[in-house]
């Protein structure tokens, strides 16, 4: 096999390769094998008809058009690792003339991503973000939080006869079904339609295009912990204690949260003045998955200016991906592995697991290339950081 390579564009490639006519005539040979196998004629036993019954019952050319779709298949790939190609697309094949005797040329036009070379990407100036201080009722909406989880269910007063209120769990049974389920009455959800009725009442509720009759067979509430019993929950001396550690935990997310603005914002002005050309089928691509995706959740069909607002989304996102990997490359950030297994096993640390569970499941969900990737970008942006000139 020969294969060799022209750019269209920086993005556009056609690949051209040539295939020995004895390995296409291998190639028919095989598939005339098969069909031998396959194919079952009067007077003759399964995988015994002979080649030239075949041709003279289909045509001597009958396989050509497999035969062109088999070497295609085999060997289209083997050209993309030979010369170092990665499409980013399916391939746009265009077979040539196809005669056993010859060589069998086609040619396949693919996408791939641009090479980028970023020139300037230290001493990038952007304006700061502050960070506003923490107020109280951050403070209070946080404790309310903890006071919810740390609830307790107990049957509401006037158990047998109790009214559903906003808020409460109702124990109901649905007609047909054997188990009791829990619901919590929400205003503007369906259980709304609870809130108003007692226990021993039966109602109807149209879930879809299905109507389910059900019987409320008891109604709780959650009797959630005063603050100081909170506060020792959690293993504080006092409430004041108690939010005193909320407070810097909120203060040190929001530090968090103003750098990694300010690390994006450092990417964004790299990617501006960075000269990209992204491949138009390719982002085109993204954004139809995107939008399957989101059909599949049941989201609304979006606008046409939805649809271009994702569309920039996707290009920045990409633009993003291809400054990074410049960068890592030309700065030689990449982790080693070594490097990679230290912080796999801070990472474990955090989670509080065995370093070699966390690589087994990031292996079983196929996320443990993705996850060493995101931490060599976190890398670069670091290394950004470092650099720029925050105003």
């Amino acid at each position: 096999m020969k294969a060799t390579k022209e750019s269209k564009s920086p993005t556009q490639v056609v690949v051209r390769v040539e295939i020995p006519a004895a390995t296409v005539r291998r190639k028919i040979d095989e598939l005339f094998r098969h069909a031998s196998r396959e194919i079952h004629l009067p007077g003759f036993r399964p995988g015994h008809v002979p080649r030239a019954v075949l041709e003279a019952r289909f045509g001597k050319d009958f396989l050509n058009e497999d035969a062109q779709a088999a070497l295609i298949e085999e060997y289209l790939p083997q050209a993309f690792q030979q010369l170092q190609l990665r499409p980013i697309s399916p391939p746009q094949t265009k077979p040539g003339e196809f005669d056993p005797q010859k060589d069998f040329i086609f040619e396949a036009e693919i996408e791939v991503l641009p090479d980028v070379t970023v020139k300037e990407y230290t001493g990038i100036e952007v304006q700061d973000i502050p960070v506003q201080p923490v107020p109280d009722s951050d403070i209070d909406a946080v404790l309310e939080r903890l006071r919810v989880d740390h609830a307790t269910l107990i049957p509401k007063a006037g158990e047998k006869s109790a009214l559903v209120e906003a808020g409460d769990i109702v124990e109901v049974k649905i007609a047909g079904e054997d188990q009791i389920r829990e619901w919590q009455a929400t205003p503007g959800e369906l259980t709304e339609k609870l809130i108003g009725h007692t226990v021993g009442q039966t109602l109807s509720l149209t879930v879809g295009e299905q109507r389910l009759e059900l019987r409320i067979e008891s109604v709780k509430v959650l009797e959630k912990p005063d603050l100081d019993e909170l506060a020792k929950t959690l293993n504080h001396e006092s409430i004041a204690a108690l939010r005193k550690k909320i407070r810097e935990e909120l203060e040190e997310s929001r530090a968090h949260r103003r750098e990694r603005e300010l690390k994006l914002k450092i990417l964004d002005t790299i990617v501006a003045q960075t000269a990209i050309e992204l491949p138009a089928r390719f982002v085109e691509h993204l954004v139809t998955q995107e939008l399957e995706h989101r059909q599949e959740q049941g989201l609304p069909e979006p606008s046409a200016e939805d649809v271009k607002k994702l569309k920039e989304s996707v290009e920045r996102r990409v633009k993003r991906e291809l400054v990074l990997e410049a960068i890592k490359k030309q700065e030689h950030l990449a982790l080693s592995d070594a490097d990679f297994e230290k912080l796999l096993e801070e990472e474990a640390q955090k989670r509080q697991m065995k370093p070699i569970k966390l690589r087994a499941l990031l292996e079983r969900e196929g996320r443990l290339q993705s996850f060493r990737s995101e931490l060599e970008d976190e890398r670069v942006l670091q290394f950004l950081y470092e650099r720029a000139k925050i105003t």
